[in-house]
Parts: C-alpha cells; sequence; structure tokens
C-alpha cells in the first residue's frame, strides 16, 4: 500500500503550529513506519526530503488565492497521486485540496479527508460534486464532525487521538511540583486571561503557574503581562521538547481555558478540535482542567482525569484547581493511574492501525 497525503500547511519552524498543522505531519510520520507513506505540501521552495522513513515533498508555490496561505495555487503536486493506492487529504476547502481529490477519483485512488475548519475563501467543491469523490470523511472528534458537510457526514468515520505515548510519558525520577501549567499558542482564543484571572482568586502564594507558548498576538501578550503583576507567573516562549516534556512531568495541573469568544468580543466557531495538550499532559501523569469549548470535553474523563468547566470564567478555573490540589496523596495518585490509561486507547500506535484498517476496508 501506498498512502499520499496532501495538505496545504505542515508542521515545522515556519508553521503557524496548530492542531491543523500538527495533525496531519504526525499522522504521516506514524504511518510510514507500517506502509510507504508521502507528504505533499506547499512553501516558498521546492523540497524534497525525508523524515525517518516518511517521505516528504514541498512543491513551490508564488501565489495564494486572496493571499490566503491556506489556500496555494499549484498544480506540480499532483504527479504524487499517480503511483499512489490511497490519497488522503487534510482540509477539504482549498483548491489543492478539490484538485487533488478529483485527480485522485478520476486515477482510481481511494480518497479519503479529513478536515481541520478554515480554509479559502474560494474553492471548487461549491461548484463541483467533489465531496461525493471522497469515499470516507474522516475526524478525530464528534465537534469536529458538525463542520463537515451532510453529504460527507453521511460516510464520516470517527478515530479519536493521535499522540506519541513512548515521547509523553512519566518519569518517575521527577517529583510534582506545586506548578500548574499551560502550554499554548498565546493567541486570544486560548482563554490565558481566564486561567490568569482563576490563578488570581485561587489565591495560593505557594504555587506558581507557568506559561509556556510562543507569542502570536503582541496585543494580548501585553494585556496578559499586565494581569499576571503580583502573581508568581512565568512565562516561557523558548521551550524545546525536553523541557516541555519537564513541565508536563513535574506540573500539579495542566490547564487549556480556550474559549469561542475572546475577551475582545471575537467569536471563533471552532478554537479546539482535539486538544493535543489534554493528551500529552495525561500522559505524562498530569491531571488536567479545560473548558467546554470545541472538543475538548470529548478527551478529558471529567472527575476521573481532570474536569471540564464552563468557558470564559475565572472562578470556574479557580474551583476545578482548588478541587485538584486538595485531593489527598492516594487520591491525586489515583488520578494520575486513570490518566495513563484513559490515554492508551488514543495513542498513534493504535490511531495507525484504525486508519489503515479504513482505508483497506474502503
Amino acid at each position: 500500500m501506498k498512502v499520499v497525503h496532501i495538505t496545504p500547511t505542515y508542521f515545522d519552524n515556519s508553521s503557524i503550529i496548530g492542531g491543523g498543522e500538527r495533525y496531519p505531519t504526525e499522522l504521516a510520520s506514524w504511518m510510514a513506519k507500517l506502509v510507504n507513506t508521502t507528504l505533499v505540501s506547499f512553501a516558498s521552495q521546492r523540497k524534497s526530503y525525508c523524515m525517518g522513513k516518511l517521505k516528504v515533498e514541498v512543491f513551490p508555490v508564488k501565489h495564494f488565492i486572496h493571499g490566503s496561505k491556506m489556500n496555494p495555487i499549484s498544480f506540480r503536486y499532483l504527479r504524487s497521486i499517480l503511483k499512489a493506492d490511497i490519497v488522503h487529504i487534510h482540509n477539504m476547502n482549498t483548491i489543492v485540496s478539490d484538485l487533488g481529490c478529483l485527480i485522485g477519483f478520476l486515477l482510481g485512488k481511494r480518497t479519503f479527508v479529513t478536515d481541520y475548519g478554515g480554509g479559502g475563501s474560494l474553492v471548487l467543491n461549491r461548484k463541483l460534486p467533489v465531496f461525493s469523490c471522497y469515499r470516507h470523511a474522516i475526524t478525530y472528534s464528534h465537534f469536529g464532525l458538525n463542520f463537515i458537510p451532510d453529504e460527507l457526514q453521511k460516510k464520516s468515520v470517527l478515530i479519536k487521538g493521535g499522540l506519541d505515548t513512548d515521547k509523553f510519558c512519566p518519569d518517575p525520577d521527577l517529583a510534582k511540583q506545586n506548578k500548574l501549567l499551560y502550554v499554548g499558542r498565546i493567541l486570544p482564543h486560548k482563554g490565558i486571561n481566564y486561567l490568569i484571572e482563576g490563578f488570581r482568586l485561587l489565591n495560593r502564594p505557594d504555587y506558581q503557574l507557568t506559561i509556556v507558548g510562543r507569542i502570536y498576538s503582541e496585543a494580548f501578550y501585553q494585556d496578559l503581562k499586565q494581569m499576571v503583576e503580583g502573581l508568581a507567573v512565568n512565562f516561557v516562549h523558548n521551550a524545546d521538547e525536553q523541557r516541555l516534556l519537564y513541565e508536563y512531568r513535574t506540573a500539579k495541573v495542566t490547564i487549556l481555558p480556550s474559549v469561542h469568544t475572546t475577551c475582545y468580543g471575537d467569536y471563533t466557531p471552532v478554537p479546539e478540535l482535539m486538544g493535543f495538550t489534554l493528551l500529552e499532559s495525561q500522559a505524562c501523569g498530569t491531571p488536567v482542567v479545560c473548558t467546554d469549548a470545541g472538543a475538548m470535553h470529548e478527551f478529558v474523563e471529567d472527575g476521573r482525569t481532570g474536569f471540564v468547566v464552563k468557558q470564559n470564567s475565572g472562578e470556574a478555573i479557580a474551583t476545578a484547581l482548588q478541587q485538584l490540589i486538595d485531593l489527598s496523596p492516594s487520591e491525586y495518585a489515583e488520578f494520575q493511574t486513570t490518566c495513563l490509561d484513559w490515554i492508551k486507547p488514543l495513542s498513534w500506535s493504535n490511531v495507525i492501525q484504525k486508519y489503515l484498517q479504513i482505508y483497506e476496508e474502503a
């Protein structure tokens, strides 16, 4: 079996680095361990290289439709489909996605799609029957299923998860610290301001809040800096993989406080289609607190691996944090054990087997 994944953006140091870029990159990398797999994407220059067993083909783009980096114009990438058995499209609302689907279908390839929200303003699927050419739409959350057209919902398959449990795992040599953790981009829809508000309401001077993430909104970051005055809050903007693992493993709780409506009044329909932070933290044996925004509640066993609270509420976050902090050592250990059991079915090794089974059965 030869699989080609086509994605308008991919996960590297120059990308926006959101779940919609990270997921297809990691999916393809893990799939390459078992079958012949190529990841196709786009950038300013032509690149061809390997990441382990994964072949990466990056095709040059000079023009983007209406200036959107999510909607590149390219045709050279279509040659990658010729020898493929399986064509898996990532993000359904782009020109390259529509062309990849149509060409794959015409060549008799088994063609699939996974969507992450967003996309281009000009696409072919509004005029042509592109969606009828897909064998299945594969989603990784019930929430995400609601954002694909009815035609695709009728032939959708749900495969939850995708996590490297060899990397994200506990370290028995590291002790838990009085530390609360946030990991993610610094953007308004991430709701970090409500986390800081909750930390202030928690009023535990013996605890520290560590915020790990790159700045993608300078104005929002400056507002956060003003909010943390007088609080034990530490910002980390350049954490490498080892530092990230250390933070997960030594934190008492990890919080993902994303919201649909930001503190500035802007609305985001898909703030979290999964919430990788939640999976990574639980895999490291650290309970979590998240809001009910997006799909996050699907990836936390409420009351057993952490708590799901209402969004846009520092008070709700503070209450959940207090519950976890007040656990006895034996109760906290039970949360940790449940986290590790909960995450096992969501590991990439299990997820890839489900994908390959879907490909074979199509």
